[in-house]
């Protein structure tokens, strides 16, 4: 939830210094690279909605003695699995969600 109110904060004010802090007399260059950061914070913003709706989107449903974690992940598909997704969630990108990158 910190992630998308930073990121919607960030969109906000570049958006605002954009149209109100008087870009109009920077170079062409200097307003095309000004553009980058709004732009960044759409898409910062989007990535961190689609986050935010998978990790609430979670539950579990047991099956007769089975029990599933079940979300909807970031591309819309409703997918299950027998172990805690949170774990590979939360993790850096290695795989054993220590979060250590080792």
């Amino acid at each position: 939830m910190g992630r998308l109110i930073f990121a919607l904060l960030w969109t906000a004010m570049s958006l605002s210094l954009l149209l109100f802090g008087g870009v109009a007399e920077l170079a062409p260059l200097e307003r095309a690279v000004f553009m980058i950061f709004p732009i960044s914070g759409v898409v910062f913003t989007w990535i961190s909605w689609l986050h935010l709706r998978r990790r609430r989107s979670l539950r579990m449903e047991t099956i007769g003695a089975v029990t599933f974690y079940v979300w909807i992940d970031l591309d819309g598909t409703e997918r299950r699995e027998m172990k805690d997704p949170r774990e590979d969630w939360d993790s850096d990108g290695d795989g054993d969600g220590d979060g250590g990158g080792d």
